[in-house]
């Protein structure tokens, strides 16, 4: 359901917007109201607020797909995630812009739209090598595998998961564990799956 632009002052805007920010998650209906004037409330932010802004957008749409079960409010979060990843990629904030596309590349999945969503990990893979951030890698590999299970090509599903582990080992953050036994958990259900070891 799309909201109706009203003329209504940049002030009342920013003052709805502080309310509904405290917590999108949960006023995602508030913060929605607001995307009619959502190029009126980023006019004057720094790249870096306007990502932010960008985000909780972005959020907001992903409680109300799962709240609702529509595929639009999935598309919308993509379309708002692009221009986050263009945003990112000027700011040279690579590891939030390869995350953003793994996020783009999720709802794309959400919608049942594989073949976008395995050009959006492709994207974030690329940017994880090439800037040595093996967290981005990691979850890229794990999503293209997901992807790759799912189109029945096996061989590829297992061998991006094994490239997903071993990046998980490399990442920043190797106190955070949860990552790694994620990319186990999706491996060895594929496995399974494929037969190559038993219950």
């Amino acid at each position: 359901k799309k909201h109706k632009k009203t003329c209504v002052p940049l002030e009342e805007l920013r003052k709805r917007l502080n309310v509904a920010e405290t917590a999108p998650a949960r006023d995602w209906r508030g913060m929605l109201a607001l995307e009619g004037h959502m190029e009126q409330l980023l006019q004057g932010l720094s790249p870096a607020s306007r990502c932010s802004l960008l985000n909780n957008f972005v959020l907001s749409h992903s409680v109300a797909m799962s709240a609702t079960g529509s595929r639009d409010h999935a598309l919308a979060a993509v379309r708002l995630q692009d221009r986050r990843i263009e945003l990112l990629g000027m700011m040279e904030r690579f590891r939030d812009q390869g995350e953003a596309m793994s996020n783009a590349a999720e709802h794309l999945l959400d919608a049942q739209k594989r073949q976008e969503a395995e050009g959006y990990f492709v994207r974030a893979r690329a940017v994880g090598a090439a800037h040595g951030f093996f967290s981005v890698e990691c979850t890229a590999c794990l999503g293209l595998g997901r992807v790759a299970m799912l189109e029945g090509r096996h061989e590829e599903c297992l061998e991006l998961m094994r490239n997903a582990l071993a990046a998980s080992s490399l990442r920043e953050n190797e106190s955070d564990t949860m990552m790694e036994l994620e990319v186990l958990r999706h491996l060895t259900d594929a496995l399974f799956q494929t037969r190559q070891i038993d219950e």
